[in-house]
């Protein structure tokens, strides 16, 4: 009975320190990110809310680190230099079968290896450090929290709607604006994206459908006669399908821009 139960605790420490490295890794990254975008929280958060991309990554860490290990304590007894070594490669080549070999994956692998450095020397720091493991797993449900809010910033925002339209004035927009439209199994919907810009920020746009996935469109050259008023600013032209019937989400994007936003959209 105390066997088992020495195992069990131990394949539970096992199990706590490898997440621990791993919520440590993340919040590394996550410093990189928020210092990148000089702690622009709205472009921060935008950048943790892709899930599966995280997903991938804190997967495959786990995955080679599990083999790792298997390789260690199972066939050939290495070193902890050696260990972290296998790590750095397991970074290193990940990108390779998807990039082929190039400068980017060379460049993306040697971000990978450094990664893999700091995972696995977060892992042997956390067997030494076991008081600190609670802390690093606060990390996953703090993201969590935080992807959940919106940092989005309005300044002198004056905006109206109409069935078909949507505008806005503003000194300063930073983040998003969600546009609603509801449509049904098989609508056309063609938007006229208008951005007056007043100074040297930017903007974008693109579309979710109700499940939050993207929608694909396309760009149409030419503007209709009954929207030339617009051929003065930069006009963006976009078409797409309803696959199903519900409500899709245009959303238009400001990185600290002022000036006006005006959308119109036809639904044959």
């Amino acid at each position: 009975m105390n066997l088992e139960m020495t195992f069990n605790n131990s394949v539970m420490e096992y199990i706590l320190n490898k997440l621990a490295a791993l919520g440590l890794l993340v919040f590394i990254m996550c410093i990189y990110i928020i210092l990148g975008t000089e702690f622009d929280l709205y472009e921060f958060t935008e950048s943790i809310s892709n899930i599966k991309v995280w997903g991938l990554i804190c997967g495959y860490a786990l995955v080679m680190t599990v083999l790792i290990d298997l390789v260690r304590y199972k066939w050939r007894e290495v070193t902890y230099k050696t260990s972290i070594l296998l790590h750095c490669l397991a970074g290193f080549i990940v990108f390779f079968p998807f990039m082929g070999i190039n400068l980017f994956s060379l460049i993306a692998g040697s971000v990978g290896a450094l990664c893999a450095f700091i995972y696995a020397f977060s892992y042997y720091f956390f067997e030494k450090k076991k008081q600190l493991v609670w802390i690093s797993l606060l990390v996953f449900p703090l993201l969590l929290c935080i992807r959940l809010f919106d940092f989005t910033i309005k300044e002198d925002w004056t905006e109206e709607k109409t069935k078909s339209s949507f505008s806005a004035e503003f000194e300063r927009f930073n983040g998003k604006n969600e546009i609603p439209i509801s449509l049904k199994k098989g609508d056309v919907v063609t938007s006229y994206i208008s951005f007056d810009q007043m100074n040297e920020g930017g903007y974008g746009y693109h579309i979710l459908d109700n499940n939050g996935k993207l929608v694909e469109m396309k760009e149409l050259e030419e503007l209709e006669d009954t929207y030339g008023e617009y051929r003065d600013i930069d006009t963006n032209v976009i078409q797409f399908n309803a696959e199903k019937a519900g409500i899709y989400i245009l959303i238009v994007t400001g990185d600290n821009l002022k000036g006006k936003i005006d959308v119109k959209w036809e639904i044959d």
